[in-house]
């Protein structure tokens, strides 16, 4: 699970990296430059890679509410329901899939399985409950790995 913050700052940190890389021009081996650039950004641990960074039908949790929809990037996604929330976001589970038609498909369905907990006025908030708790623990338990 990530939150956002953590999202934006292991942006601002590649935009670093990258930046570095640049610095050292064209001269001498691309690869250790890559190995000099993460070395002064990331440190002795090297690049901390975000989790479940792939496109898919994801679940975020905002406070007492979980979102469900898809996406090519749910970070990148996360970044309008951010704006002015005050409970912050954390990207629980993504189910990677590529094609956009199948995360519509699959987003569909996972909306129609959990619709008696939507919120009211809502077609892709839900509340935060054991049976949707449930289900992701139960999808982060088979695909996710520590």
């Amino acid at each position: 699970m990530t939150t956002y913050d953590e999202y934006r700052e292991q942006g601002r940190l590649n935009a670093r990296y990258r930046r570095e890389i640049r610095g050292y021009g064209t001269h001498g081996d691309p690869k250790e430059a890559m190995i000099e650039a993460e070395l002064t950004v990331f440190g002795d641990l090297g690049n901390p890679r975000l989790s479940h960074h792939y496109a898919g039908v994801y679940f975020i949790a905002s406070g007492s509410f979980i979102k469900i929809g898809e996406a090519t990037d749910p970070y990148k996604r996360m970044r309008p329901f951010h704006t002015g929330n005050p409970h912050g976001l954390e990207l629980l589970h993504v189910i990677a899939e590529d094609g956009r038609y199948a995360r519509k498909r699959l987003e569909a369905e996972l909306h129609e399985r959990f619709d008696h907990l939507l919120v009211p006025g809502q077609r892709e908030w839900f509340r935060n409950h054991p049976d949707l708790t449930g289900f992701i623990s139960f999808l982060c338990s088979e695909d996710c790995h520590p």
